[in-house]
């Protein structure tokens, strides 16, 4: 994972999970390396984001290569956090974008369940 978790560095180089049913997870995005496909394990995660209810029942997206040229356009990087651990290093990333605000709530709330199952790193 980058050192400096940038804009660029999070929409280029990872994979971009959201939740798109879920008003209060609004561009909050679960980041795997590109480079490490199989370094977390992205069902579990959401499966206990679920279980947290931090995310919806909804199937989850991935923002496609085609659009990060956009994304990186409309988004306003607010704060990601790494974590390692296990071999599972990841992000988790908190943008603005004008019609999907984030929710600082949630996002703490976020954080908090994070830090409970993963290291920062």
């Amino acid at each position: 994972m980058a050192s400096v978790l940038t804009p660029d560095t999070l929409i280029d180089a990872h994979r971009l999970v959201f939740d798109p049913a879920d008003k209060a997870n609004g561009s909050l995005y679960l980041a795997v390396p590109l480079a490490a496909p199989a370094a977390l394990d992205v069902a579990a995660t959401l499966t206990a984001l679920r279980a947290a209810g931090l995310w919806s029942a909804e199937p989850e997206k991935e923002v496609p290569d085609a659009h990060r040229a956009a994304y990186k356009a409309q988004l306003v990087l607010v704060e990601a956090v790494a974590y390692r651990g296990h071999g599972q290093d990841f992000a988790i990333a908190r943008f603005d974008h004008p019609k999907f605000p984030s929710d600082a709530v949630r996002w703490a709330a976020w954080k908090t369940h994070f830090d409970q199952y993963h290291v920062r790193a």
